[in-house]
C-alpha cells in the first residue's frame, strides 16, 4: 500500500502541515508513525479523510462540528448535522444583518454632523419611543444600568429635552434614552405597547461640546432662523447624543438638536 508522508499530503490538497497535525491532535486523523524516527505517514484512507475536513473547512464547519459529523454513520444523520449548520448560518446571517442596519444608521447620522453644524434645516423627527426617562439633567451613571447593559443599547441615542426661551436660551426639563422609528423597527418590542412622540418637522442643526465643560444650551441661531422664513416653533426642542469625536486637547461631543415646528 503506498503511504505518503506529511509535506506529500500538504502539497497534494494545498493546506499547511500545521493543519494536518491539528486534525491528529484532534483525533479526526490517525496516520501510521515509523518509529525509528517518529515520521508521520498516511494511506488511501487518511488521505481521503482529510479531504473530507478540507471540504468541511472551506465552508467553515468548525473542528468541533466536524469531529460530531464524523461519528455519526447514517446518510440522515449526516443531514441532520448539515441542518444544524445551515440553522446556525442563517442565524449569523440574520445577526450581521442587523449589525449593518444598526452601523448604517450610525452612518447616517455621522454624514450629516459636518453639514448640519454649519446650517440649519427643516427635517422630520421620527417618533420617538423613550425607555428610560427621567425629569432632571443629573447624568448618574449607576441609575443607567440598566441602559447599558440592555441589548437595545445599541440601538438607541441619550437625549435631553430643552425648554427654550424665546431669547433661545434653553434649560434641561429632561433626560432619556429612547429609540427613534427606523430602529425600533428592527427590535421584538411593539410600538403599540410603548410610550411615543409622535414624528413631526423640526428644525434641525447639530452643535457640539466639549465633554468637560458645563452644556450651556443656546438656540437663538435657530430662533432667528425660523423668524426670518415666518416659521413658528414650539418652545421645547430635542437634542440627540450622536457621537464623540477625540481632538489633540479636547473631546467633542455632537448632538443633533430638533426644534419642533407649530402645525401650519
Amino acid at each position: 500500500m503506498i503511504q505518503y508522508t506529511i509535506h506529500e499530503v500538504a502539497a497534494l490538497l494545498n493546506i499547511s502541515t500545521d493543519a494536518i497535525r491539528l486534525y491528529e491532535k484532534e483525533g479526526l486523523v490517525t496516520p501510521t508513525r515509523n518509529p525509528e524516527n517518529g515520521y508521520r505517514y498516511y494511506n488511501t484512507e487518511q488521505i481521503h479523510r482529510i479531504m473530507g475536513i478540507c471540504l468541511y473547512r472551506r465552508l467553515h464547519v468548525s473542528i468541533a462540528e466536524i469531529k460530531r459529523l464524523v461519528e455519526v454513520s447514517t446518510l440522515e444523520d449526516i443531514s441532520d448535522g448539515f441542518s444544524g449548520f445551515i440553522d446556525s448560518r442563517k442565524k449569523e446571517i440574520e445577526r450581521l444583518t442587523l449589525e449593518v442596519e444598526k452601523m448604517s444608521y450610525m452612518k447616517q447620522h455621522l454624514d450629516t454632523l459636518d453639514e448640519g453644524s454649519r446650517t440649519i434645516s427643516i427635517r422630520t423627527l421620527p417618533a420617538v419611543y423613550p425607555l428610560y426617562h427621567q425629569d432632571s439633567a443629573f447624568l448618574g451613571y449607576r441609575t443607567l444600568k440598566d441602559v447599558f447593559h440592555s441589548p437595545l443599547f445599541s440601538m438607541g441615542n441619550f437625549s435631553y429635552i430643552l425648554s427654550v426661551e424665546p431669547s433661545g436660551s434653553c434649560q434641561v426639563s429632561a433626560f432619556q434614552f429612547a429609540i427613534r422609528e427606523p430602529m425600533l423597527a428592527l427590535t421584538q418590542l411593539n410600538s403599540t405597547n410603548l410610550p411615543s412622540r409622535d414624528s413631526c418637522r423640526c428644525l434641525y442643526t447639530v452643535v457640539a461640546f466639549p465633554t468637560e465643560q458645563e452644556i450651556l444650551w443656546d438656540l437663538s441661531a435657530v430662533l432667528k432662523y425660523a423668524g426670518e422664513h415666518q416659521l413658528s416653533c414650539k418652545l421645547e426642542a430635542y437634542a440627540f447624543y450622536v457621537f464623540s469625536i477625540a481632538q489633540p486637547d479636547v473631546i467633542l461631543d455632537y448632538y443633533e438638536v430638533y426644534l419642533p415646528l407649530e402645525d401650519s
